[in-house]
């Protein structure tokens, strides 16, 4: 897709866009309607976490650090053709609760990042 090389670390960036669409996509999906949304570095920081990941990003990273890190991640695995923008939208489907309630849509969204963490991370860092 790029014409360029890149390292993961430099995609944050990019990264924000492409996790704030396929976030919205999905809120949309299971809300069953248009929803614009923007990730918090909550979210993102604690579903790094729950995913085992954390390791991955070096030792000093606050919850910012962290949340670019797990929004470089998701779309290094999608630049690289390990994952579609379909195949994340879908995996945060699965794990999105709808809700108007604040708590539960944020501890949702943990979950949701979660699962889609773990699985860029299983393409990535194949064991």
């Amino acid at each position: 897709m790029l014409d360029f090389d890149f390292q993961i670390d430099e995609l944050a960036n990019v990264g924000d866009n492409f996790v704030n669409l396929i976030y919205s996509l999905a809120l949309s999906d299971v809300m069953a309607k248009p929803v614009g949304k923007k990730v918090s570095n909550y979210i993102l920081s604690e579903a790094l976490i729950k995913s085992g990941l954390r390791e991955h990003g070096g030792r000093r990273l606050d919850k910012h650090g962290m949340g670019d890190f797990a929004e470089s991640i998701i779309c290094f695995a999608w630049l690289k053709g390990m994952v579609t923008l379909n195949d994340s939208v879908k995996i945060l489907e699965e794990h999105l609760a709808p809700s108007t309630d604040n708590i539960k849509l944020r501890n949702s969204s943990v979950n949701a990042f979660t699962e889609l963490l773990k699985h860029v991370g299983d393409l990535i860092w194949k064991e």
